[in-house]
């Protein structure tokens, strides 16, 4: 006889970093699959994640907006979905007149040699004084910069920074062309692990673009094998 076959998939997990998305008094939003809500999936707020969803192979229209709307308020379209490939899509805040737009990672290490893990960043802090800066690595005296003059709605390095094994001391220096290479909001431990893509998003949770309000986070995207829900997010203590 003739056994049914599992139905091959691709994984998809969303991750809600817009602070103020919808409004300030209620983040919650849906995430809708080719143009539907999947109410399935409930609502995420703020500094939540779906966890990855498994879908069978095809292309998808993946979007957000606002539970019970007719239709995404912002939609990433012709997302193709092979067998086992694993997409993270980040929601972060802009200054637009709508004001959310995502970065897609794609979770794959290969090709990465024995013991290294895969670093991506996204530059999300909508603020003109976090626009550029460079991303810190080490704590005071011993700083280097790991991604000079990076600028808002951009992620890097392309390709990924591929780093043993370890925990990094990571932040924003906020004065990029001065000699002192040391965070000046953070730095905090993330943790760099084997055959895993780590994901950090630059947050600004202050949305008034006064360079006095600021409030620049480091949220770091991590699976974990041994939490039923796969990502957690770290926040970076600020002075």
């Amino acid at each position: 006889c003739i056994r049914d076959r599992p139905m091959p998939t691709g994984n998809v997990t969303a991750v809600h970093l817009a602070p103020e998305v919808p409004t300030a008094e209620d983040t919650s939003v849906a995430l809708f699959v080719d143009g539907v809500e999947a109410t399935d999936l409930g609502t995420l707020q703020y500094s939540q994640s779906t966890g990855k969803i498994a879908l069978p192979v095809g292309t998808y229209d993946i979007g957000i907006g606002v539970p019970g709307g007719d239709a995404p308020l912002l939609s990433l379209d012709g997302v193709e979905l092979s067998e086992g490939t694993d997409h993270v899509v980040v929601a972060y805040r802009t200054n637009e007149q709508l004001p959310v737009d995502v970065f897609v990672f794609v979770n794959s290490t290969e090709g990465l040699e024995t013991g290294n893990g895969l670093v991506f960043v996204g530059h999300g802090a909508n603020d003109p004084a976090l626009d550029p800066v460079d991303i810190s690595l080490g704590a005071d005296p011993e700083c280097s910069t790991l991604i000079p003059g990076f600028v808002f709605g951009t992620t890097a390095p392309a390709e990924g920074l591929a780093l043993p094994e370890g925990s990094y001391e990571i932040g924003f220096d906020l004065t990029p062309d001065d000699e002192n290479d040391c965070a000046d909001f953070g730095p905090v431990p993330v943790p760099v692990s084997p055959d895993v893509v780590s994901i950090l998003i630059a947050v600004d949770e202050n949305t008034s673009n006064d360079a006095e309000q600021l409030n620049p986070e480091l949220w770091a995207i991590i699976p974990d094998a041994d939490d039923p829900q796969p990502i957690r997010t770290i926040q970076t203590p600020t002075p």
